[in-house]
């Protein structure tokens, strides 16, 4: 008890000791310079936070990487922060002299700028998050929340453990204890573990989204729901709902028909056989100015046609009509595909053809048939 109360009064002396030296320097002109430098950093805060957010962007600009505004503000305002932060410890560390106030005010400013970065950082957790969501579906959303909570916790940690390292505050023992749960904990939910790192795998490589209709290895079409901590939430076009865990999709051969710009249309149109050139040329040509002039299929590099006379059926001369259309709509897919089968049959009735449909012939030797009727007498 002796020995506390000694290092006690010692550190009491201390302070005292600075303390005074420190009202003694405030005393000198400098503290008029103090004064004007802080305040003069506090005016011009916003305007040194603007230029530095500028700055930022035009760096990530040259990645193709863009600042939301509810991130640009929460960055500026942290920056505001650090400014004045800054002007204040260096004032400090000119007008104050070593001792244990330019110590104690040192943790303090520094305790502020910690707060600042590690208060933007949580505040934007949830842009980031939102940066997963399918805005674009209003039937739907992704749920993201979990990776916002997961990100404000280890945010959280991080913050008050460097907190406690500037005060010099020993939590050695009380990391090791979390370590040694977290090890722990990981064994005992490797699975839970292992799906949630596929899942954020999922979302960060944009495989699928909610709303997208995807095929799971050739076992059935859907449409994601939700995808969860753990799980994806996707409903079959039989209206049955199936959770699968986030690490079988990550293994497994996702096909996203949602992210297809275009939908094909393949179809052969049969002309009779005893069509003329002319008039099969006359068909293939009509159906390739309906194919540009119609306006319902892409005409780019991305999205090749073909309309050719294909090959000569048993009964038939075909011509492939191989087109996309101009969306991935399905419906209008269809309302394409009807419009086509109509234009089809008016340019083939132009033409003065028809459309062929399956014959077949069947030529049968008459002694067969005599020698039935005889053999039923």
């Amino acid at each position: 008890m002796e020995s506390d109360a000694s290092q006690f009064h010692e550190f009491a002396a201390r302070v005292s000791a600075g303390f005074n030296s420190w009202i003694t320097v405030l005393a000198d002109e400098n503290l008029v310079w103090w004064l004007i430098f802080i305040f003069a950093a506090f005016v011009l805060r916003k305007s040194i936070a603007t230029a530095c957010l500028w700055t930022t962007s035009k760096l990530l600009g040259k990645f193709q990487v863009g600042l939301s505004e509810d991130v640009a503000r929460q960055l500026k305002t942290a920056a505001e922060i650090l400014v004045v932060t800054l002007a204040v410890f260096i004032a400090s560390d000119v007008v104050i002299p070593e001792g244990v106030v330019t110590v104690f005010l040192d943790r303090i400013l520094a305790s502020i700028a910690i707060v600042a970065i590690f208060g933007a950082w949580f505040q934007l957790s949830g842009p980031f998050a939102a940066l997963l969501r399918n805005d674009a579906s209003n039937l739907v959303t992704s749920e993201t929340d979990w990776i916002k909570r997961i990100t404000q916790f280890a945010i959280l940690l991080f913050g008050l453990t460097s907190l406690f390292k500037v005060w010099q505050i020993d939590i050695s023992g009380a990391l090791t204890g979390v370590g040694v749960l977290g090890a722990g904990l990981a064994i005992a939910t490797q699975d839970l573990i292992r799906n949630l790192v596929a899942g954020m795998t999922n979302i960060s490589e944009k495989r699928f989204e909610t709303g997208d209709a995807i095929q799971v290895e050739g076992q059935f079409v859907g449409t994601v729901r939700r995808i969860d901590l753990r799980s994806t939430l996707v409903v079959g076009f039989d209206q049955i709902p199936r959770h699968i865990p986030n690490s079988n999709l990550s293994n497994s051969v996702v096909l996203n028909y949602s992210a297809r710009k275009h939908r094909r249309i393949m179809l052969k149109v049969p002309l009779v056989l005893s069509s003329t050139r002319a008039q099969i040329e006359m068909v293939r040509d009509g159906l390739r100015d309906y194919h540009k002039t119609s306006g319902d299929f892409a005409i780019d590099d991305d999205a090749p046609d073909y309309i050719y006379v294909s090959e000569l059926g048993p009964s038939s001369v075909d011509i492939l009509i191989y087109v996309w259309t101009a969306g991935p709509d399905f419906e209008e897919a269809l309302a394409v595909q009807e419009r086509l089968t109509l234009a089809i049959l008016k340019i083939t009735e132009q033409a003065g053809t028809a459309l062929a449909y399956p014959t077949q012939t069947l030529k049968v030797d008459p002694s067969v048939i005599t020698e039935a009727f005889t053999a039923t007498d």
